[in-house]
């Protein structure tokens, strides 16, 4: 493993970093948070990095207004996923075609500044996913050392611990955990995403991540969703230990040794993405090539119990999946359609079912990921790939039904792969309602 303490592309940030992390009135209190996109094309031939888009939210339109600091190098090629810590200081970004991932500091302007870059175990990572607690990250990657595109082979699932800086609260990668002789988890064939349940009193679930959480009052669980062709059971349950950060299979969740076979739970055809609702108690997943959603319950063993009334139908090709911050609506990117699907969560069973107006444009051309900002939790966006662009949607809280926002779709540079957004420093977060 590498590690870059800062990186070549963040070097010259230093001294602005240190006035805009500290007590310096840089953010604007109109801005009610700040909405990252990474575009995976380069913006010229001789630097092939993707492209990080800054931008500020307004807090009265959800309309975007794009930093000054926007256009920043992501510190390597093709972007495909980031993540953004609970106590909104760090942005993670996974740089797919260098299999690294690149750290980087939030300022109170929402400028991004660059930490450390450090290198994963196998190649080709695909997505990432925080524990609540801020204390791991895990990081799926396509190849175990030895597998290549030329001989393919199984995936697995890196863990990183995360420490706090107690002045700035900026995030930072550890020494990834060992399991045995490796220092990674195996999974099976091209896993695609990964969530984390948060830390829950399975017999009080009256907060979040709690603090005073240990290895037997709480729960916390991992799911991997694979991309094997030849099964349909491609969600992967797993046990997380709190403490550590180890990750153990539950379940029916077997990985043959040597092989990469997996078994798992029904994912459907094409798994494309996953997410848990904030009480981690419910667990999504859709699958583009059936245009469905499918559901799970989350028991405290962590065995996912299929909704019955499930699957759920979408639009064609959803590749994008998020839940708002309340945990009663669920919404899709979808990719072909060009539309959100938006759908409420019942409370008591986690049925979906579609929202009056049901999927609403996306005013762009191929959105991927989905995101809603978590300050007002009422202004989600899009990364449209294909042309270029961010798309925003309010939603209402009360239905969750979606209306276009004002001067919707927003400019972006080339290719954009994935969103994700933090709230402005002056601004609370929301809560939790299931």
């Amino acid at each position: 493993m590498k590690f870059n303490q800062i990186s070549r592309f963040g070097a010259a940030s230093v001294l602005s970093l240190a006035a805009c992390l500290g007590l310096t009135a840089c953010s604007r209190d109109y801005t009610v948070g700040f909405l990252y996109v990474t575009s995976s094309k380069a913006s010229t031939t001789t630097n092939q990095n993707g492209v990080l888009n800054e931008f500020g939210i307004d807090y009265q339109t959800g309309s975007l207004i794009r930093l000054a600091s926007s256009g920043q190098d992501t510190g390597g090629r093709n972007p495909v996923a980031l993540a953004i810590t609970s106590n909104q200081k760090t942005v993670f970004v996974v740089n797919k075609d260098d299999s690294n991932i690149v750290n980087f500091a939030i300022g109170t302007d929402g400028k991004l500044y660059a930490q450390k870059t450090v290198t994963v175990a196998g190649s080709f990572p695909t997505a990432l996913a925080i524990s609540g607690d801020s204390k791991f990250l895990y990081v799926t990657f396509t190849y175990q050392p030895g597998y290549t595109t030329a001989n393919p082979g199984p995936g697995g699932v890196e863990v990183f611990p995360l420490s706090t800086d107690s002045s700035t609260g900026i995030v930072s990668l550890g020494t990834p955990l060992s399991n045995g002789g490796l220092n990674y988890f195996p999974v099976g064939f091209s896993p695609a995403g990964i969530a984390v349940t948060s830390n829950v009193n399975n017999n009080t679930p009256s907060s979040i991540n709690g603090t005073d959480c240990t290895d037997t009052s709480c729960s916390s669980y991992v799911y991997v969703i694979d991309q094997d062709g030849n099964t349909t059971n491609n969600l992967l349950a797993y046990r997380r230990t709190l403490s550590s950060g180890v990750i153990t299979a539950i379940g029916q969740t077997t990985i043959a040794p040597g092989t990469g076979t997996s078994t798992g739970y029904n994912s459907g055809v094409l798994a494309s993405a996953i997410a848990a609702v904030p009480l981690g108690n419910r667990l999504y997943i859709t699958d583009k090539s059936a245009n469905q959603i499918i559901g799970y319950t989350i028991p405290s063993s962590g065995v996912p119990q299929a909704i019955l009334s499930g699957p759920f139908a979408t639009q064609s090709q959803p590749v994008g999946l998020t839940i708002d911050p309340r945990g009663q609506f669920l919404y899709t990117a979808n990719y072909n359609s060009n539309t959100v699907g938006a759908y409420a969560i019942a409370s008591n069973t986690g049925a979906l079912s579609a929202t009056s107006t049901g999927a609403q444009s996306t005013g762009g051309v191929g959105p991927t990921c989905v995101t809603i900002e978590n300050a007002l939790g009422i202004y989600l966006y899009t990364s449209n790939f294909l042309d270029n662009t961010v798309g925003g949607l309010q939603l209402k809280p009360a239905t969750g039904e979606l209306v276009k926002i004002r001067n919707t779709p927003f400019p972006a540079s080339s290719g954009p792969s994935c969103a994700a957004a933090v709230a402005n420093g002056t601004h609370s977060t929301q809560l939790v309602t299931q």
